[in-house]
């Protein structure tokens, strides 16, 4: 084996190792960004029910006239 096939083969080998790392790296990627949406907290529960235009003139008159 010669010199030249010798860097040759030191070559392909950086090479395969460094596409080994890229496909590693967007492996990882992957996977931490679908463990944060899967761990993200539920939406929070709606607040409670708004009250009608009429209940909410009854007590803001209830509570001018207390005033």
């Amino acid at each position: 084996m010669n010199s030249l096939d010798r860097i040759e083969l030191a070559l392909l080998l950086l090479a395969a190792s460094l596409l080994a790392g890229c496909s590693a790296g967007n492996v990882y990627e992957g996977v931490r960004q679908r463990e944060a949406v899967k761990n993200t907290p539920p939406e929070p529960a709606p607040a409670s029910r708004l009250p009608s235009y009429q209940d909410y003139e009854a007590e803001r008159k209830k509570l001018q006239g207390t005033q």
